[in-house]
């Protein structure tokens, strides 16, 4: 998977355009949960709004300016084609925190036999144990490279429309 994924990046216009590692046959049991990601949208909102903090959650305007995401408009009678992911906002209240909100996406969800988002997509090895080590190099080292990543991110592409469109969400005007 590692290599077919190394394989199908291509650089066009500066950026890297890449296809999500999918396990197929798990992939065909995601379901089409529109319906529960519109009710859990639906209660977000109310809820937002009733503790007075629905005007603060921007974040995903903000993404949408910075191309992190973009907006698709779906007849709601073509819901049924796309994989709606619930989220949820988190509210950080460390003042030295750069980012107050953030969300939280739930990939997990499981409708009877169905398999998750997270079920289907390619898991890699786990770097638990390089971690260990680059935490221990932080300590025995002295001196300490550090840098934001975050450009990085954004010179990465989705090359499939199909792939865009997998993880979507509902949002309205945040």
């Amino acid at each position: 998977m590692i290599r077919q994924f190394q394989e199908s990046k291509k650089i066009r216009d500066g950026k890297y355009h890449v296809q999500l590692p999918w396990q197929t046959d798990k992939l065909a049991l995601v379901p089409f949960n529109h319906a529960i990601a519109l009710h859990v949208f639906d209660r977000l909102i109310r809820s937002l709004e009733k503790k007075g903090l629905y005007q603060d959650v921007n974040v995903f305007l903000q993404q949408q300016r910075e191309g992190i995401i973009e907006e698709i408009q779906v007849d709601p009678q073509n819901f049924v084609d796309y994989v709606w992911v619930l989220h949820r906002p988190v509210f950080k209240t460390d003042p030295a925190a750069t980012t107050k909100i953030r969300p939280v996406f739930n990939c997990s969800l499981k409708v009877g036999g169905s398999a998750s988002l997270n079920e289907a997509e390619y898991s890699s090895v786990n770097m638990k144990g390089d971690m260990l080590d680059l935490l221990t190099s932080f300590r025995s080292n002295k001196f300490v490279l550090t840098a934001d990543t975050r450009k990085a991110f954004s010179m990465v592409r989705l090359a499939l429309e199909a792939d865009k469109n997998m993880p979507c969400f509902f949002c309205e005007g945040w």
